[in-house]
């Protein structure tokens, strides 16, 4: 096993800027500040920002543009909805705490794509999404 040094950054805390500098060339990596990245988790000492969290919601959002969900039934699109963009944000959420515009800027895409919202028509929605994505039990969806 190896290290791959071009992964590898080193967060170096008050020291100065020459030793730094000489512990990134012993080590071979680059020297990097917070925030980072680690395991695709944006990390920081203290909260993180609007522009921390936006390349994440950038990313569901760009999955959902991707698909095409007017060739999906109902039960399709909330299917993949739910087996896929639901498990990005569990596994964020189970690390880092969402604030509340992330989670409704997630919610109000992932709706839109439920209902086949597009740019040049609007759909009611039928149902709000904490309904449709609570879990069920029962044969018919019914607790």
């Amino acid at each position: 096993m190896k290290i791959n040094y071009d992964k590898s950054d080193l967060l170096v805390f008050e020291i100065e800027e020459d030793r730094a500098n000489e512990f990134a060339k012993i080590f071979y990596c680059k020297k990097s500040n917070f925030p980072i990245k680690y395991l695709g988790v944006p990390l920081h000492f203290t909260k993180l920002r609007r522009e921390d969290m936006q390349p994440i919601i950038d990313k569901i959002i760009k999955r959902i543009a991707g698909w095409k969900g007017r060739l999906l039934s109902y039960a399709g699109r909330l299917a993949l909805l739910k087996s896929c963009l639901a498990s990005i944000s569990i596994y964020l959420l189970s690390i880092i705490k969402f604030p509340i515009w992330a989670i409704d800027l997630i919610n109000s895409h992932m709706g839109h794509f439920l209902w086949t919202n597009t740019e040049d028509k609007h759909k009611y929605h039928l149902a709000n999404w904490q309904l449709v994505s609570q879990e069920r039990y029962g044969g018919f969806g019914y607790p």
